[in-house]
């Protein structure tokens, strides 16, 4: 064959392995084709597969220490003690609970007690009469009379006299006796309040105790004088 016939196979050659390469080529992207196909129907690029997550553990918080709610202690009760109700007979005689007010004079301790509803008031000291036939304090219960005041009698002066009753004369409650000296009270006897008998016949009492009694007002008030127990008090001076 000449040149130009060996150009000609070759070219026929070459030709017909471009038609094959072209042949086997369209399966291949048709392979390529349905794999891009299946990627983009599943969402994308296949992923890989997800670990399963490890379950978290749930952390209960912690209960609070339960609340100790203090208890009371117990404590003994204390036993009520009995306060005894006063009584009205701590004295030999009858203090007259059942009166308001109420005088007692007692000529033997030579002291006068002044009793409310039957319970000492006050006590005072006092003198009464002088054991003699003509001087002595009688015993006497009545009511205590009107206020006499200021008196003169035996050469002395009294202030503050309440009048109990008649005898040689009359029988008072009233203060210490007094004169005057350069015009000031100078009080006899002090010495025998309380102590012994010194009057005349009536019932001797502090100037202040005397002013007090009159404040009290003693009008009407029932009072009782004891014996005058001459032979007690006649025994003392002998």
């Amino acid at each position: 064959m000449n040149r130009s016939e060996w150009l000609l196979v070759l070219g026929i050659t070459v030709l017909s392995f471009l038609m094959m390469a072209l042949v086997s080529q369209e399966p291949i992207e048709a392979a390529k084709a349905a794999v891009e196909a299946t990627r983009l129907a599943s969402g994308g690029l296949a992923q890989a597969p997800t670990a399963a997550p490890t379950p978290l553990q749930t952390v209960l918080p912690t209960p609070p220490p339960p609340t100790i709610t203090p208890r009371p202690t117990m404590r003994p009760t204390a036993t009520p003690t009995t306060v005894p109700t006063p009584s009205a007979t701590p004295f030999p005689f009858d203090t007259h609970p059942e009166l308001d007010r109420y005088i007692y004079i007692d000529q033997l301790s030579q002291h006068m007690y002044i009793f409310q509803h039957g319970e000492l008031y006050r006590t005072i000291p006092c003198s009464t009469g002088l054991p003699t036939n003509t001087t002595y304090t009688e015993a006497w219960e009545g009511k205590v009379g009107y206020y006499y005041g200021t008196f003169q009698s035996f050469g002395v002066y009294a202030d503050r006299a309440w009048y109990l009753y008649p005898s040689l004369g009359s029988i008072l409650v009233h203060s210490l006796p007094y004169n005057y000296v350069n015009g000031e009270k100078v009080y006899e006897d002090w010495e025998h309040l309380g102590v012994r008998p010194s009057s005349h016949g009536c019932i001797r009492i502090s100037p202040e105790d005397a002013e007090w009694f009159t404040e009290w007002n003693p009008e009407g008030v029932l009072m009782t004088i004891t014996d005058p127990y001459l032979d007690y008090w006649r025994a003392l001076e002998n």
